[in-house]
């Protein structure tokens, strides 16, 4: 199934020549290859569609799926987005070929550039990117040890069917008015009490006031598929948040599920998801990441919590 759209397609680099291959980090080709570079009816049958796994999320890694619906077999070299919103891109998995045959799809791996950000704070106004993207995909014709000339094609209206880069550029956007007002980390170290009856881990949000920034106020901190709160509900609101004031956040947390399977595939649990206002202005929801000993404390703590053997 071809996903993404495929719209003006434009060959930039036709003659590179077939060692430039190597230099664009991709395969092997050599000058004894008959093949030419990649023709404009083979790329016209590209598609390109943009695709984000919850453990790209932090490092603001996205893939560039790329559909081939010609009849051509050709080898995915590189690539790079265009995105309304974003600065420039940047590979992520640099000298990582790939044989990209016909009616098959392959990624190319890429980070996002910096988010620009047109409303200081950021909030519910703040513009979402609506142009479609468009993606430069380096490809040559052929596979292995016979390979074209690196080829640059462009692909107009990338699609983001799943929304990605709207929710990387709200998430950036947001974290950056959040963190012109406060530095936000979580401790080191769980350490685990009993708290009625039931032992209760104790997660840290240390907040640091940035010297004449705006305002910032934690309005909420979310649960995850990992961590709740022992008193029910969906987060953490109201007294729970009182030590915003002296600068730390002490949550109580319980195993919000005990199935090991799903603990152990879990990406995100260890998140903290804190919605805030700055200058009394909502912000999309970001995320504070939990330090490695931090993470493996509270596996440990959910481990013995829900009496999983050793």
């Amino acid at each position: 199934m071809t996903r993404g759209r495929t719209a003006t397609v434009v060959v930039l680099a036709s003659l590179i020549g077939a060692a430039a291959v190597a230099c664009t980090g991709g395969g092997t080709g050599t000058t004894s290859s008959t093949l030419g570079p990649v023709p404009d009816g083979v790329a016209a049958h590209l598609s390109v569609e943009v695709g984000q796994g919850r453990t790209q999320y932090a490092d603001r890694e996205i893939l560039l799926s790329v559909t081939n619906g010609s009849d051509e077999t050709m080898t995915l070299l590189a690539g790079a987005l265009q995105a309304d919103g974003f600065g420039p891109s940047h590979p992520t998995k640099e000298g990582r070929t790939i044989a990209l045959r016909p009616g098959t799809t392959r990624d190319v791996y890429v980070g996002l550039g910096e988010a620009e950000c047109a409303g200081f704070p950021a909030g519910p106004d703040e513009p979402v990117p609506d142009a479609a993207p468009s993606a430069t995909i380096t490809l040559a014709l052929g596979e292995y040890d016979d390979l074209g000339p690196a080829t640059d094609v462009v692909v107009d209206d990338v699609d983001d069917p799943s929304g990605h880069l709207a929710r990387n550029h709200a998430v950036d956007c947001a974290r950056a008015a959040v963190e012109a007002g406060v530095g936000l980390t979580t401790d080191a170290d769980v350490p685990v009490e009993t708290r009625d009856g039931e032992p209760t881990a104790l997660v840290t949000l240390e907040i640091e006031p940035v010297a004449g920034g705006p305002e910032v106020t934690i309005d909420r901190i979310g649960g995850t598929t990992l961590m709740a709160n022992p008193g029910g509900g969906s987060g953490w609101t109201g007294r729970d948040l009182a030590g915003q004031g002296s600068g730390r956040i002490t949550l109580p947390v319980v195993p919000a599920r005990c199935d090991a399977h799903a603990v152990g595939e879990d990406k995100r649990g260890t998140f903290l998801p804190v919605y805030a206002s700055v200058d009394g202005e909502p912000q999309h929801v970001i995320y504070v990441p939990m330090p490695d000993s931090g993470r493996a404390d509270l596996f440990d703590f959910i481990a013995d919590s829900c009496d999983w053997p050793e």
